[in-house]
């Protein structure tokens, strides 16, 4: 996935088709590649160097000797609810497969049964071993092991979206378990349409949307997110000068325009949860003032004319003239502090984190020292941090005791309040996985690094897992580490290669402990697409369609 460096502070875009050289780069609003010093935020740790470490559970604990035979049968009973505990967490966690014992392996595709899939909601695991997907005017809920069709349910229009959907927040690109699944279909004239199904593929409510809205999407935990321009604006001095196909450019100052309101209803009863109203602001990004005719030789200044939208598990994002915004579930606005710059590239974003909470990052791309307000799962301030923020691509799911940061070219824990647990002489740039005891990182140096969570000692260095890969099979534009995945013992990591219209992408797995080599293959795929782990299993998901894997040894 390309990295959009100029992508404008309140635009929800990404780039899904490899550009160049930077293929299978972090998604969209990344963070930026080397942030530096500066005054302003907290440089690592609040205070001075402190050490501590929270106990962990054991997979077995004694309770008592009760003979040799007891003993046992009390040890395997234990360790077999350590296992199924363990494997509920990994198909709740982001990046978590349930077996890395043994390379993966296609075991079902139906690029030729599902077309036309959709990135907004195209996607949304469900519980019971079913992925639910939207295609055309259907939402198909798949088997996960088999790819066989369990259900199928006639949704209205064939361009309505349904959510969840798949998170392209930050790094961390995955899709959870959701027990329902809602779809909006909105037509011309405003009337939205709305299908909630349960997981069983049961259709709990077929019901219209009550009011005239700008946009209706699904929403975030079985709710219906509505937002709607209000207010009345006076006029502003604008003009419009160059072609509109290639060169626009806006002359004068946007100073007042439109509020928007926005609201979260229940999605079976209709019944509102919360409304808010966020207010014009500053604008960044004239021309998402300005719209275009269908062909595009036509533009004007239209204040009302963008909304780019952005809805997760967590969080709610808008973007549009004078307006950016992010929001919890709950409807708690998320403040993002203002960037003194004149430059286009400000960076100003929200994105919830994998272990609950959310960081909130500011800056100008880059240039040294994105600032950042971590947040806890309420929205409410905790500290604030400078660098670079690492949230896994993958765990074993529950909560960390540690949050890791980069800055000033090492790799520092910090705990729920922002003390520092330990500091590494490691210049991490991405947090592949993070197991019970080991956080794996990628440097700059592109070495795969395994440090230990208690101490932030380096337990392993491999610096032959992310290579230029192209150069092994005779060319083509080699991709950088695409994603990460680990069952708690094994880390998987994936390097893709392009090759003209085939994708051939090299999977290496090392034991997380040790670093030791486990398995290695290589797996083949008609175009771009992007690896993904849905309730503890592998899909590969591409415009093209679906493919599952199979592992295990």
């Amino acid at each position: 996935m390309g990295r959009r460096r100029g992508a404008p502070e309140g635009a929800f875009t990404f780039d899904l088709v490899p550009d160049g050289s930077e293929a299978g780069r972090e998604p969209a609003f990344e963070e930026a590649a080397d942030p530096g010093e500066s005054a302003g935020a907290v440089p690592g740790p609040a205070s001075g160097a402190r050490r501590r470490w929270s106990g962990r559970a054991r997979r077995v604990r004694w309770v008592g000797v009760l003979g040799l035979v007891g003993v046992l049968a009390a040890v395997v009973l234990v360790d077999g609810a350590a296992d199924r505990w363990r494997g509920d967490d990994l198909r709740a966690a982001a990046g978590g497969v349930t077996d890395l014992s043994g390379p993966p392996f296609e075991a079902w595709s139906l690029n030729e049964d599902i077309g036309g899939l959709g990135l907004s909601g195209g996607l949304v695991a469900m519980q019971g071993e079913v992925v639910a997907v939207h295609r055309h005017d259907e939402l198909v809920g798949i088997d996960l092991a088999t790819g066989r069709p369990r259900w199928t349910v006639q949704l209205d229009e064939a361009d309505g979206s349904c959510g969840p959907g798949m998170a392209v927040w930050g790094d961390t690109i995955d899709v959870r378990p959701a027990e329902l699944v809602v779809c909006v279909a909105q037509e011309i004239d405003g009337e939205a349409h709305v299908t909630v199904v349960e997981d069983d593929g049961s259709v709990l409510v077929r019901r219209t949307v009550e009011g005239d809205h700008d946009l209706v999407v699904p929403g975030p935990r079985g709710t219906v997110v509505s937002a709607t321009w209000v207010g009345d604006p006076e006029d502003v001095d604008v003009d419009l000068r160059g072609d509109p196909l290639t060169n626009l450019t806006v002359i004068g100052e946007i100073d007042d325009g439109y509020d928007l309101e926005l609201s979260a209803a229940d999605a079976v009863t209709g019944e509102e949860r919360w409304v808010t109203t966020v207010p014009f602001g500053q604008v960044r990004d004239r021309t998402q003032c300005v719209s275009w005719d269908v062909g595009g030789r036509n533009a004007r200044v239209d204040r009302r004319a963008t909304l780019d939208h952005a809805v997760g598990r967590e969080l709610i994002g808008v973007a549009g003239c004078g307006i950016l915004a992010y929001l919890t579930p709950e409807g708690k606005r998320l403040d993002v502090p203002d960037v003194a710059s004149d430059d286009d590239d400000v960076v100003r974003r929200v994105r919830p984190l994998a272990d609950g909470g959310y960081v909130v990052s500011s800056g100008v791309w880059n240039r040294p020292a994105l600032e950042h307000d971590v947040l806890g799962a309420d929205g409410e301030h905790l500290y604030s941090v400078e660098g670079r923020v690492l949230d896994p691509l993958s765990t074993v799911g529950g909560d960390a005791d540690e949050l890791l940061v980069a800055y000033a070219a090492r790799t520092i824990a910090l705990d729920r309040t922002g003390e520092e647990l330990w500091r590494a002489d490691i210049n991490a740039e991405r947090l592949l996985a993070r197991t019970d005891d080991v956080a794996v990182v990628l440097d700059s140096l592109d070495r795969v690094v395994g440090l230990g969570r208690e101490d932030g000692a380096v337990r392993w260095v491999r610096d032959d897992l992310v290579v230029q890969y192209s150069a092994l099979v005779g060319g083509g534009r080699s991709g950088e580490l695409e994603a990460a995945f680990t069952d708690g013992t094994v880390v998987a990591v994936v390097v893709p290669t392009y090759t003209g219209e085939r994708v051939l992408a090299r999977w290496n797995a090392v034991d997380a402990a040790t670093g030791e080599d486990l398995w290695s293959t290589e797996l083949s795929s008609d175009g771009w697409g992007l690896d993904l782990a849905a309730a503890g299993h592998l899909l590969r998901w591409s415009p093209r369609g679906l493919t599952g894997y199979a592992t295990g040894s």
